[in-house]
Formats: C-alpha cells, structure tokens, sequence
C-alpha cells in the first residue's frame, strides 16, 4: 500500500467531532484549529491527496505536534493518530523541498543528532567534549559573552545537565538461588545522561536475584527517527536491536525509559519486508518490560530492608506512559515500600509538560509555555524530589528548574535504590 493510500484510510476513519481539541496542549496553548489533531488529519489528508502542496505553512502547523497522544485516548472513532501522523512524516520527507536555510538547517541537525546518538562511539566522544567543556570553566565563560545565544545554542546548552565521567555498565554476577534472567535495554543515553537510571536498575535487580544480560550490541531504540519520519535509520536500529538480544537466553528484556519502551513495543508494527524478521520483532516485543511494573510483579526477598525517610516524593506521570504504553504507573506503589516516604501524584498529569521528544529543541516557545504550567505544579506540592519514568521529560523539568536547586527529577528506581539498606 503506497503512503497516500495509507494516509487516507487511516484519516478516513476521524469524522471531525473535535472531541479531541480540549485534549490537544498545542490547541490549548494556540486556540488555532490548524494546531489540533483534527486540523493536521485535515492537512494530511489534503497532502495525500494532492488537493494541498507541501508549503511551509503546512508543514509547519504538522511539526509542532507533540506526539503525547491524548488525542487518541479521548477519540470515540479509535483514529490511530500516532501511525497517521508518523506514516505521514515518511511522506513530508519523500516530497516536501527544504525551501528555507532554517528549514535546510534544522534537517541538518536531526540528522546530525541522530548519526551521534545512534552509535556509541561517536556519542561516547560527544560526552567527554561536554564534560571537559563543563569542567574547564569553557561553558561559564560562553555562557557570560553571549556568543551561544547568537549561533544559536544558548537553548541546548541549558538543557544540558552537569555530565558525570562516562563509565562501562558491567552486570555484578548473579547470587544464587537465581530469580531469573533479564536483559535490561539501556537506550541510547544510558553510560552518559542516564547513569543514576541504570545503576540504580542494576542494583535492584540484583538485590532481586536476577541474572541480568546488558546485550552489549544494543543501539538506540530508533523512536526520534520514526517520528521524524526517517524510515531507514528507525529499520536500522530496529534490525540491530533484534540481533544483539538472546531472546532463549532471558525471560524478560526490561527498558527504564517509557519513551523507548512505546517504540520498541512497536517493532511488530515497522515496515518489515519478510515475515521472519516481523515474527522476531514480535517475539522481542512480548519480552519487553517496563521496569517498574517488572519490580511491582517481582517477589520481593524478605530480608530487603529499607531506610527510613521523610521525603515527599511527587510522581510525575509522562504521556509515554499514560498514552504510549497504555499501561499504569507503578511508581507510587513501589515506592510506597519505603518506610516513612510520603508520594503524592503532580496535579496535571494528564498535561504534556512540553518536552515532545525534540520538540523541547524544535519548538522552544511552545514547550517552555507548556513547561511552565508543570514546574507551577511542582512549586505548589513543594516536594523534596520529582520521579518521572520519562529521561526527556526529566531532563526538560530539570532545565526549568535550574541545575542550582537541590529539587531534581529523577527515574523512581533512583529513589528506591538510594533507600536500600546494604
């Protein structure tokens, strides 16, 4: 089926009720209807079927869109808005002209981006330029003349959080009698951004009885080139995923960001060209796990024991969560465990806090608006620390609240790792 064709069908089936517009946070923010769901199925409709060109307008309206999905949840007609809008991409990419240098220039950079996240080494190099430029005073100084705001990456750099030195991830051996075995899907940030996430899942893990696999050949999960509408880097990914795990060898392939987790429980769905390779991508979708619900399911061993506190930890629920994995959040009840550990979920959960994978770098007014409701939320609970299953939605919220507060968001399993008794 050609992409126009797929486009249709999949439009087809949204008859522009608009239940989906208070649902949307771009419609909120713009009150535009071409910013809403039903106004981009209107435009790709009208794309695919050639009654509209490719222009700039329409396109633009199309890459402000989030990706949080609420649309979906909040559809009577079950439209499949997330393939709709990615099969759509695929089509901007194959026909739309890069008319403007800021147009030429952003496309630059997601491929830019997407080459040094998609192999290690280049993304291990990447991270020991940061930290040097961090720790040199380099960043102080750039920051004070002004010259990041004027080329344009005054944004990025404050997003960047302080980088710690980039370590190996090496599984402790298993403790016998062994649980089980699990592969733990570290993504494409887990030895640089995501450190705390993985060393805390190892940890838990282990205290658990799990043998676990780090599948050494694993690549990033291909979602920001999915989305972008990048066809053949996503399939690459994807194909050198499915490889580097041994699906005999594990009962459970867990992931820790809920952002790779929706993606990878799409592979079954990719565009496979032999049956082989789909019945593969099945078979490593049912093996994935998200690791808090894999921890509330697991028999926790009876001599774990917990330290006590007084924080008050506020739960904040990502859309990869809520809209992409379908799936609840267990983050409260695990870290319910803990003794003395108040959890309180953050008013606004069903919100986007604006990060919309790189939308935080492609859209910043939009995303810093929708932030902003978030970090107000945050402020009024007043807690000691934030959990997010999200590291974009972490790594956004952070920004927002400046790397000098001791307030920070972090993955759950951070928490419960940092309250284990040795």
């Amino acid at each position: 089926m050609s992409l126009e064709s797929r486009i249709l069908e999949l439009a087809d089936r949204c008859v522009k009720c608009g239940l989906c517009l208070p649902q949307c946070p771009t419609y909120r923010y713009s009150r535009n209807e071409s910013e809403s769901p039903r106004g981009r199925i209107a435009i790709l409709q009208g794309l695919a079927s050639g009654q509209l060109a490719p222009i700039n307008g329409a396109i633009n309206h199309l890459s402000t869109c989030l990706d949080c999905r609420n649309c979906e949840s909040a559809c009577p007609a079950g439209v499949e808005y997330e393939t709709l809008f990615d099969t759509g991409q695929q089509w901007i990419r194959q026909h739309s002209r890069q008319r403007t240098i800021r147009q030429r220039l952003a496309r630059f950079g997601r491929g830019l981006g997407l080459d040094v996240l998609t192999r290690p080494a280049r993304l291990q190099r990447l991270h020991s330029l940061l930290r040097f430029y961090q720790r040199s005073g380099l960043q102080l100084v750039l920051r004070r003349s002004g010259l990041l705001r004027l080329v344009g990456l005054a944004r990025a750099d404050n997003l960047l959080p302080p980088l710690s030195a980039s370590i190996r991830f090496d599984a402790p051996p298993a403790v016998e009698p062994v649980t089980g075995h699990v592969a733990l899907f570290t993504g494409c940030l887990g030895s640089t951004l995501e450190q705390d996430t993985l060393k805390s899942a190892i940890t838990l893990l282990h205290r658990l009885g799990y043998a676990i696999s780090l599948a050494p050949a694993q690549r990033c999960c291909g979602a920001l080139a999915w989305h972008a509408g990048e066809l053949e880097p996503a399939m690459r990914l994807a194909r050198s995923n499915l490889a580097a795990f041994d699906l005999d060898a594990v009962d459970a392939v867990i992931y820790t960001a809920t952002g790779c987790g929706a993606h990878l429980l799409k592979y079954p769905q990719l565009a496979w060209t032999d049956s082989e390779k789909r019945s593969r991508a099945q078979r490593f979708a049912n093996k994935c796990v998200e690791i808090t619900a894999f921890l509330a399911n697991s028999t926790w061993p009876e001599q774990i024991n917990w330290q006590q506190t007084t924080q008050r930890v506020a739960v904040h629920e990502p859309c990869s969560q809520r809209n992409g994995l379908r799936q609840p959040d267990y983050s409260a009840a695990l870290l319910k465990k803990i003794p003395g550990l108040d959890t309180v979920a953050l008013p606004g959960n069903a919100r986007c806090c604006g990060a919309g994978g790189s939308t935080m770098l492609s859209q910043p007014t939009l995303a810093d608006a929708l932030r902003q409701d978030t970090l107000r939320d945050i402020a009024l609970l007043d807690p000691d620390v934030v959990v997010s299953t999200n590291p974009g939605c972490a790594l956004f919220l952070n920004a927002g609240l400046g790397h000098h507060t001791p307030l920070r968001v972090v993955h759950p399993v951070v928490v419960l790792a940092q309250q284990l008794r040795e």
